[in-house]
C-alpha cells in the first residue's frame, strides 16, 4: 500500500501556519496529501482589548484556528506557551521532537529566522534545532524516531537582512486558492478584524463584514500578483513564456540547509500551473 504524504506546517500563532502557505496545503490536500497546523503559543496575547482575558482569547483563537484547518481538510493543533512569551529552550525543543515524530510528516513548512517577532524567530530556531535530533534514537527515546529528517522549507517573507528571503520554490496559484486564502484569514475574526486595525485604523473595525473581507480580498491578490510580476522572469525560465504569462499569483520557499532530501511528488504538485 503506497503511503500516505504528510505536510506539517508549524507556525508561532494561530493564523501563521494557514494564512502564508495556505495555496500550497491546498494543492496537496487535493491530491491526497494530509494536512496538519501547528501553532507553537497559544495566540492569547493579541488583542488591544482590556477586558478580554488571556485564557478568553486562547479559547477564541482555538476555535478560529479549528475552523481554517477543516477548510483545509486538516487538523489545528494549539499548543499552551504563552503568546509573547516562547523562549527556545530545551523543554520547548522536545515538545517540539516528540510532536513532529508522532505525526512523521514528509515535509515541514515554518517561517524564517529573519523576522520582527520574537515568537516567530524563536519557532523557526526549534524547528532547525529539533530537525537533526528527530532521526537520533537517543533523544526523546520515548518516541520513536524518524529514519529521514523531512524536508524543511521556509515560506515567504520581506524581510532583508541579513539576507532576503530565497524563492527556491515557487508555488503558482490560481484565484481560487487565493480566495482560498482569504477564507482561512477571515476565520481568524479576532485578529484580520480587529486585532490588525490597531492602533492606526481602528475606523475599520466599526465596517460592514462584507466590506473587511473585500479589502482583505484585495491586499492578498494585490501582494501575490505583485510577487508574480517580479519574479516573471524566474518564472518565464521555468514555465516558457506562455504558460508563465497565465501565472497571476504565487507563493515563494526557500529550502533550510538542514532540510532532509524533497519528495519528487511534492516538487511536481508544488510547481504545477493551474
Amino acid at each position: 500500500m503506497k503511503k500516505e504524504k504528510r505536510i506539517l506546517s508549524i507556525g508561532a500563532h494561530p493564523d501563521d501556519a494557514d494564512t502564508y502557505c495556505g495555496g500550497l496545503l491546498s494543492k496537496l490536500r487535493d491530491k491526497g496529501w494530509q494536512v496538519r497546523l501547528l501553532s507553537v503559543t497559544d495566540g492569547s496575547a493579541g488583542t488591544y482589548h482590556a477586558e478580554v482575558t488571556r485564557e478568553e482569547l486562547k479559547l477564541q483563537r482555538r476555535s478560529e484556528a479549528a475552523a481554517s484547518g477543516r477548510l483545509l481538510s486538516g487538523r489545528y493543533d494549539v499548543l499552551d506557551y504563552p503568546d509573547g512569551q516562547l523562549q527556545v529552550t530545551l523543554e520547548a525543543r522536545e515538545h517540539l521532537i516528540r510532536y513532529i515524530r508522532t505525526f512523521a510528516p514528509d515535509v515541514i513548512l515554518t517561517n524564517r529566522t529573519n523576522d520582527y517577532h520574537a515568537d516567530h524567530r524563536n519557532v523557526s530556531l526549534l524547528v532547525q534545532d529539533a530537525s537533526f535530533l528527530l532521526t537520533v534514537p537517543k533523544i526523546c527515546p520515548d518516541t520513536p524516531y524518524l529514519e529521514d529528517t523531512p524536508a524543511i522549507l521556509f515560506w515567504g517573507d520581506d524581510f532583508m537582512k541579513p539576507y532576503p528571503h530565497q524563492p527556491d520554490i515557487i508555488v503558482p496559484l490560481a484565484d481560487e486558492r487565493m480566495d482560498l486564502k482569504v477564507k482561512l484569514a477571515s476565520c481568524h475574526e479576532c485578529q484580520y478584524f480587529d486585532w490588525m486595525y490597531w492602533p492606526h485604523y481602528t475606523e475599520r473595525i466599526e465596517w460592514p463584514r462584507e466590506k473587511q473581507v473585500a479589502m482583505l480580498s484585495e491586499r492578498y491578490h494585490a501582494g501575490s500578483q505583485a510577487e508574480a510580476d517580479r519574479l516573471r522572469g524566474k518564472l518565464t525560465e521555468l514555465y516558457g513564456v506562455e504558460s508563465a504569462a497565465k501565472i497571476r499569483n504565487v507563493e515563494t520557499y526557500e529550502i533550510s540547509e538542514y532540510s532532509g532530501p524533497i519528495d519528487e511528488e511534492f516538487l511536481t504538485i508544488a510547481k504545477s500551473v493551474e
